[in-house]
């Protein structure tokens, strides 16, 4: 039997909550949480094994999908799934969702879940390369960039120095399951991390535009960290010359430069390969 959403007033303050975490990193920290939109990235995070606490759905949506389909529609089976994980789960009349999403267009409901991170330690123990994301801005590229990493068999990913929240709702749009599967560390102090990288034996490889190793000739079958920079500036030239390595992808004359995701993407692939062709 399908679960029965309680009903919330527009004015209710937990609304109120909601809208901060959808809007505000601060927010996000401070209470520990993040927010997901949308049934088939919630399905795909559940199924990863997240645990939600909260779950807000358009009662006129919740009752469409219910008398379409019953408990065999998805959203519906999805919101069930989560309230037998113990979520909350709550109604909100036309228009409220709307107030409270991050979409243009919400997808019928918004879920708010414990925010997990891991130490770099942590990352740097699981098998496969670690990408190191040093002040990326752009969280669709981010979120792309964890996507990526999870599909190419990375140990993980570390959001460093300024980078964009990893737990934002582009972000986590663009990662969608693999935010949860994936060991995602935050750290604001990069020559820590990358000292902590080196201290677990990986050798730190700078993704740079120019005058780098081809990837396909580099040994990329080892302990290695992979670093991206910003989209506007890419690594620092004191970053780059401390790196053990430098990686250029080559490009067509006629292109000055790839995507930042593009590039993280191309460089895990090919290390992905190498370590298949062992």
């Amino acid at each position: 039997m399908a679960v029965e959403p309680t009903p919330l007033s527009a004015n209710n303050p937990r609304l109120a909550a909601l809208r901060r975490l959808t809007g505000r990193r601060k927010a996000r920290l401070e209470a520990g949480q993040f927010v997901i939109e949308g049934p088939v990235a919630l399905a795909e995070a559940l199924a990863g094994g997240l645990v939600v606490d909260e779950l807000y759905v358009d009662a006129r949506t919740w009752a469409d999908a219910f008398t379409r389909s019953g408990d065999d529609d998805p959203l519906v089976r999805t919101v069930d799934l989560a309230a037998a994980g113990g979520a909350s789960v709550w109604a909100l009349a036309d228009g409220v969702l709307e107030s409270v999403s991050d979409t243009v267009t919400p997808q019928g409901l918004v879920a708010v879940a414990p925010r997990r991170t891991r130490t770099v330690s942590e990352v740097a123990a699981a098998e496969g390369p670690v990408l190191v994301l040093i002040d990326l801005a752009d969280p669709g590229n981010a979120g792309t960039l964890v996507r990526a990493a999870e599909a190419a068999g990375a140990a993980g990913v570390v959001f460093a120095g300024s980078s964009t929240d990893a737990f934002g709702p582009k972000a986590v749009r663009a990662a969608a399951g693999s935010l949860v599967r994936l060991p995602v560390a935050e750290v604001t102090d990069v020559d820590a991390c990358l000292a902590e990288l080196r201290s677990s034996g990986r050798s730190i490889i700078a993704t740079v535009a120019g005058h780098g190793a081809a990837p396909e000739v580099l040994d990329l079958t080892g302990p290695i960290a992979v670093l991206i920079g910003s989209e506007a500036h890419g690594l620092s030239s004191e970053i780059v010359a401390s790196s053990d390595l430098s990686l250029t992808i080559p490009l067509a004359t006629s292109v000055e430069s790839l995507n930042a995701a593009v590039a993280g993407a191309v460089v895990l692939f090919e290390a992905s390969r190498q370590r298949r062709a062992l």
